[in-house]
């Protein structure tokens, strides 16, 4: 008896539970792509985390591996920086942007979903730090992500080089 339940203990693991081992082959794409902004050496940390927050609500279709790589895949297809350059909104220290001018851009590639945009406001100045696009559980279909973390809404935004 003791033997069946140590190999139960040996081939199982807990799939909810972020495991570094798993995105290995994902690792160098990931630091390019889809890196910690407070520190590469962060990164493991940060990853675990948004396996913890968003990755384990679709365990039921995606294991581990499968998410980061389609994280990644949506990163790219999307290009939101290309969408915001299409848009005349690039990168600059000096000039600010409307907020409904950047999500307008990025809604003529999602449709009418709301993206989410996440600012900081050092020094009094709006600082665009993330874009936020939300899908279905399956990772195919864009939906929105409702205002609940936009903090940047109604003002003028710097987006930072």
């Amino acid at each position: 008896m003791a033997t069946i339940l140590s190999a139960a203990i040996w081939s199982t693991d807990n799939p909810k539970k972020f495991y570094n081992s798993r995105i290995t082959n994902l690792r160098g794409q990931l630091e390019i792509d889809w890196p910690n902004l407070n520190g590469q050496s962060l990164n493991d940390k940060f990853w675990e985390d948004e396996w913890n927050k968003h990755g384990t609500c679709s365990l039921n279709k995606f294991q581990q591996f499968q998410y980061f790589s389609l994280a990644i895949d949506i990163k790219n297809k999307l290009d939101i920086l290309r969408l915001l350059e299409n848009a005349g909104i690039r990168p600059n220290a000096t000039v600010t942007y409307n907020y409904i001018d950047i999500v307008d851009a990025i809604k003529a590639k999602i449709g009418p979903f709301e993206p989410q945009l996440h600012c900081v406001m050092p020094h009094n100045n709006v600082l665009l730090l993330e874009v936020r696009v939300c899908l279905d559980d399956k990772g195919a279909t864009y939906i929105s992500c409702g205002n609940r973390y936009n903090s940047c809404q109604g003002n003028r935004i710097y987006i930072p080089e």
